[in-house]
């Protein structure tokens, strides 16, 4: 039957599941009943009719009722069903003696089986008594007479049906036993397996309580933040022992670079758990674990897997510890150092003061009960315009930091100067929570950068009557320089770059420098930086459309911090160099022009001198050199007038008239 019928699995689908299986059974029972019927009492046809189509809608009927969902009412309307279709026919067919009688026997099984022991013993009670009252009635003669008379195969036609539910039930009840022996038996070995299983569980739940009980405890004793490490590793190497399997046979011990901290029973073991690691700023932290006897082998020899992820999450725990222990420090450090040499204040978004450090009251006279809930603003000074914070507002609300320069007022109104920083503090979500003001106090630098600044500008007011360029500059070693300080002076051929222009871009100098003098100026520095010497070079300048010659004098001096900075200045020598020039080239024409008449009057002379010559060799030669000295007397003039009117062109109005040799003649 297993084999074409579901097999059910929860209560309520068992019963059914015998719901549909008996409606089977007794369906195929009397579909039996009636082919034999068939096959020897043709004549009865139409009783074998009515029985089959009676069963095949009961059949229907409870089938449907069971596939709605309507298992109970399907179970009980079944068995009264069987029993109506059963005990009926016993009326017209002989009362307690017709055959049809001993299937109610089938029917108190089926009911018992549907509906459990109380429906089986109310089905058989109904029989029970509908029996006596067919039997009474048959006594009294109140019984109709039979309609079929049966034979003795009708007989056994007929009990085939009390005999074959019964067989059928029979091997169900005694199928279904035996699986459910099975099945009680499997479950039996399963339960089993379950409790050792759960034995386990427990026993490993019990080491996992173990454990966490070690992590909470070491937890605890870690946030104790005035305890030193020395003291709270103490602590933990006598709780370790109680996270392992076996606490009494097993020491710990913990060691922190050279310093060891280890339980009283500890002694170096074979069997033995170890994990280590190294913090940020390079300490060694390890822990060891040993166990004191031999133990049965586990997951890594005794020691269970879980043991071993304690072991490391211990020596996280340690090594996290130390290492914000050690940040802890740092940070009281910096916050001391930072209390003893900054102003330092703390503001919420709205900017009104959460915090501010002792510097920041002596700065500002104030207390810090005064200060607290005030706007940061209550300590500006009236030296602002406007526009002045916009730019470190929109730091502000980027959640950027911002640096700038601030004049405030103290409680008595006297201004100060601060150099400050302004840091913002953002959340999870990115949103800015506070914002870190750090403050210098540079009243002093500023008030000496003022006397600088107004130094400066007296040296360039007395400097700028000078007429060259005056320079202060350093040069680096491959021969770049930067102006440090510059002035142009009055000279009308000077460049025209300001010195901030300079001082940013210094290659625009050497742009302006004749193309074929870049090389030498570069040179010449380059020398300068290396024999830390003084520097004097002449080169030339473009100047719009004119091209002057300049003169470069720079000496090295070192400044506080060893660094060689050179201080000139430059003058325009054009005039110089032109009248130089013009000399050298009165001295050319004198050496070279002038010496070719002068041989040929030697050469006459000689003449005139080595030979006797008759009166008209004489008058010849004569007209020569007085042609030749005219020529000389006309060079001369023209030499002469050059050279004036060089002299008149000259910018240079110097009287070196007294420095001249007043020889009347030159053969004195």
């Amino acid at each position: 039957m297993r084999n074409f019928l579901f097999v059910p699995d929860k209560e309520k689908d068992f019963q059914s599941y015998m719901v549909y299986v008996l409606a089977i059974i007794w369906t195929l029972v009397t579909g039996m009943i009636v082919c034999i019927g068939f096959f020897y009492f043709p004549d009865l046809s139409p009783r074998w009719l009515t029985l089959l189509s009676t069963s095949l809608a009961i059949a229907a009927f409870n089938l449907i009722i069971n596939h709605l969902g309507y298992t109970r009412l399907a179970s009980w309307s079944l068995s009264l069903m069987l029993w109506l279709y059963v005990t009926i026919p016993c009326y017209s067919a002989g009362g307690i003696m017709a055959p049809g009688i001993i299937s109610q026997m089938s029917v108190i099984l089926t009911a018992g089986f549907l509906l459990g022991w109380r429906g089986g013993l109310a089905i058989g009670l109904l029989t029970i008594t509908t029996d006596f009252v067919l039997a009474y009635l048959e006594v009294i003669g109140l019984l109709p007479v039979a309609t079929v008379k049966h034979t003795p195969i009708s007989r056994w036609i007929s009990n085939i049906i009390p005999f074959g539910t019964v067989l059928a039930l029979q091997y169900y009840s005694t199928n279904h036993l035996r699986t459910s022996l099975l099945a009680l038996q499997l479950e039996i070995k399963k339960r089993e397996k379950a409790e050792i299983l759960k034995d386990e569980i427990l026993y490993d739940l019990k080491e996992r309580v173990k454990e966490l009980k070690t992590l909470y405890e070491v937890s605890r004793i870690l946030q104790d933040e005035e305890a030193t490490t020395d003291t709270l590793l103490r602590q933990i190497v006598q709780l370790l022992p109680l996270g392992w399997q076996y606490p009494t046979k097993t020491a710990a011990r913990i060691c922190v670079d050279t310093t060891s901290y280890a339980t009283d029973n500890y002694i170096p073991c074979e069997f033995y758990q170890m994990a280590e690691m190294t913090t940020a700023k390079g300490r060694k932290i390890s822990i060891e674990i040993v166990y004191l006897q031999p133990m049965p082998e586990r997951d890594e020899g005794p020691f269970l897997e879980e043991e071993r992820n304690l072991i490391n999450m211990l020596v996280e725990m340690l090594k996290v510890d130390l290492e914000r222990r050690e940040r802890s420090a740092e940070l009281k450090a910096y916050k001391y150092a930072l209390d003893t040499a900054a102003i330092v204040s703390i503001s919420g978004v709205d900017a009104e003061l959460t915090f501010v450090n002792e510097n920041f009251c002596k700065a500002t006279q104030y207390t810090p009960e005064e200060l607290m809930g005030k706007h940061h603003s209550f300590i500006w000074s009236d030296n602002y315009s406007p526009d002045y914070f916009t730019e470190m507002q929109m730091a502000m609300q980027d959640g950027t930091p911002y640096r700038g320069k601030f004049c405030n007022k103290t409680k008595d109104d006297t201004l100060y100067w601060v150099d400050t920083t302004i840091v913002p503090f953002l959340d999870e979500s990115g949103k800015i929570y506070q914002y870190l003001s750090i403050n210098y106090d540079i009243t002093e630098r500023r008030e000496a950068e003022e006397k600088i600044k107004q130094s400066e500008q007296l040296i360039r007011k007395i400097t700028s009557q000078v007429p060259g360029n005056t320079y202060m500059f350093e040069i680096e070693e491959s021969g770049q320089f930067n102006v440090l300080f510059m002035n142009r002076g009055t000279d009308i051929f000077n460049h025209t770059f300001d010195f901030e222009d300079i001082s940013k871009q210094p290659e625009k100098l050497i742009e302006a420098l004749h193309v074929d003098d870049k090389a030498k100026f570069n040179q010449a520095l380059k020398e300068a930086y290396r024999t830390q010497t003084i520097i004097s070079i002449q080169y030339r300048m473009v100047v719009g459309e004119h091209t002057r010659w300049r003169w470069l004098q720079a000496i090295p001096e070192k400044n506080k911090d060893g660094k060689t900075i050179w201080y000139g200045a430059t003058a325009d020598i054009t005039p110089l160099v032109d009248y130089i020039a013009s000399i050298e080239q009165f001295i050319f024409d004198l050496s070279h022009v002038i010496r070719r008449p002068i041989a040929s009057i030697m050469g006459l002379t000689r003449l005139i001198i080595d030979n006797d010559l008759s009166e008209t060799e004489s008058r010849e030669i004569s007209q020569k050199l007085y042609v030749i000295s005219e020529e000389m007397d006309k060079f001369i003039r023209e030499l002469n007038y050059e050279y004036l009117q060089k002299r008149q062109d000259t910018t240079l109005n110097i009287d070196i008239s007294s420095f001249i040799d007043k020889r009347s003649s030159l053969f004195n």
